[in-house]
């Protein structure tokens, strides 16, 4: 092999300017036509003085199917590690910007970076588990077919949410199946009765059970989220081609839409964005070979399109990832399922779809005073760009007596949204957080209601939701959205 030393005097030999101008590319990992409609995650890094092993594919993404991948899964192994310092190059924001981190910089991991060693040695054990763990595809490509959407949830809450989303689905005239997949017996069969009736093309898929659809086992905590459980029912499911949704998240166009879209076409896959960022230094960025990328925000999966038929074995890495036996590990600077299916993909070198717009913050207004409470998520494709879901989050948190003052006196809780001055620029950095609201404005607060949380995006003013979905206020308590919110949570966590 080349030496690094060697190969930058071959390139010093042809001028500085060129020895700048591939070590910039090199560093920046850029690749594809940036004026393309389709967003592109471009390929990170492969390590100083290296070529690429001997069956990898640069545009991995289009192979047919999970089977296509495997001599590019093994090479992928045999690349070299980068390390922490060429990770960080990457993002190289100015310390003035307000760029929002998912962390804060309390956790060890932030304030000191891992050592490469260390970072080493997480590589291999994926290495490992890629070249000597995956499940075959061939096993299993026959027991799933179709499209369909994939939920997980449990309980009466979550029976209650899943209800509003199957009538918005009816709402949208949509004619896509449902698998509910729960743990043990928190979706009761009298629980599973009321969805039937509700939309009679619903199945369940009881993710304890041993049943040949359980490819991938996996376990339960009852005392922690338990991520993991939407990474199973992604590989577990009947369907080939999937929409996993959050219960809390509602869909405002049929989904059938986003099958159909030019970006899932192309990659197989839909990651939407969050509003924070993975710091530089995230040791998962190294752990996966990949180069901190500005262009990118932390995935929200609350919704995701994926073909299974192509990436069962990315979805496998996902899910181990997420397992208890790595959990701990991953879950110091992880989010639970979120971020484990893009860094899944980057790991595999695999290129993923993402919408062309960037996310809103949706809310309400009094006066000046703005309070988000949800996420606006766009069609994927560039000429379309309209609002496919609306993401609850802080919905679930606002008082029971305020939401139903809001609702009846004040004109309801979906009034305004919150977009950033270019949505199509993922590279500009945008302040966003939380605040506090304490109601001045309402003269019937109770001495026992102080505050409700709000997000916001700060220094942006606010503009009427109607602009860009009308009626969203109406619609959402025509599919019996007030009426869960009120009566199952009310200011409750979930």
């Amino acid at each position: 092999m080349v030496s690094v030393f060697k190969a930058i005097r071959v390139l010093m030999t042809l001028g500085v300017g060129l020895l700048i101008f591939l070590t910039l590319q090199y560093l920046s990992g850029a690749q594809g036509d940036p004026s393309s409609s389709i967003s592109q995650t471009p390929i990170g890094a492969f390590g100083p003085g290296t070529g690429l092993p001997d069956g990898y594919v640069e545009d991995a993404h289009k192979l047919a199917d999970a089977d296509g991948f495997l001599a590019h899964l093994k090479a992928v192994t045999r690349i070299p590690g980068i390390s922490m310092n060429t990770v960080k190059a990457g993002c190289d924001w100015d310390s003035s910007e307000q760029v929002n981190f998912q962390y804060d910089e309390t956790p060890k991991w932030v304030r000191e970076d891992r050592t490469d060693g260390e970072l080493d040695r997480r590589r291999r054990e994926w290495h490992k588990f890629i070249l000597n763990g995956l499940i075959p595809y061939k096993e299993h490509s026959t027991s799933w077919e179709g499209k369909g959407i994939v939920i997980v949830a449990g309980g009466a809450k979550g029976r209650e949410q899943i209800k509003v989303i199957l009538k918005a689905l009816d709402k949208a005239q949509s004619t896509l199946p449902v698998e509910v997949h729960f743990w043990d017996d928190e979706i009761s069969p009298a629980d599973q009765q009321q969805l039937t009736t509700a939309w009679n093309r619903v199945s369940f898929n009881n993710l304890k059970n041993s049943s040949a659809q359980n490819i991938v086992k996996t376990e339960y905590n009852p005392f922690v989220h338990n991520y993991q459980l939407k990474t199973a029912a992604v590989i577990n499911s009947k369907f080939s081609e999937i929409l996993l949704l959050d219960s809390d998240n509602v869909p405002v166009m049929a989904p059938e839409a986003l099958f159909d879209s030019e970006v899932y076409k192309e990659y197989g896959t839909v990651f939407w964005p969050d509003i924070a960022r993975t710091r530089p230094n995230n040791p998962i960025w190294a752990i996966t070979n990949t180069v901190c990328k500005k262009d990118e925000f932390e995935q929200e999966s609350g919704q995701l399109l994926v073909n299974k038929n192509k990436y069962f074995y990315h979805l496998q890495l996902a899910a181990w990832m997420i397992a208890a036996e790595q959990s701990k590990y991953y879950n110091e600077f992880l989010l639970g399922d979120k971020d484990m299916f893009r860094f899944a993909w980057h790991a595999l070198r695999t290129r993923f779809g993402k919408p062309k717009k960037w996310v809103k913050t949706v809310g309400m207004v009094h006066e000046d005073i703005y309070c988000g409470h949800s996420f606006a998520q766009h069609h994927p494709d560039s000429w379309n760009g309209s609002i496919a879901f609306i993401h609850a989050g802080l919905t679930k948190l606002i008082p029971k007596d305020f939401l139903v003052w809001q609702r009846t006196i004040n004109g309801g809780i979906f009034q305004a949204y919150q977009a950033a001055p270019d949505e199509e620029d993922w590279t500009t950095t945008q302040s966003v957080g939380l605040k506090i609201d304490e109601l001045t404005y309402w003269s019937m607060r109770p001495e026992s209601i102080k505050f409700v949380q709000c997000n916001e995006m700060r220094g942006l003013k606010s503009k009427p939701l109607d602009e860009v979905l009308p009626k969203y206020d109406a619609f959402f308590e025509e599919i019996g959205g007030y009426t869960m919110l009120e009566e199952f949570f009310g200011g409750k966590e979930p």
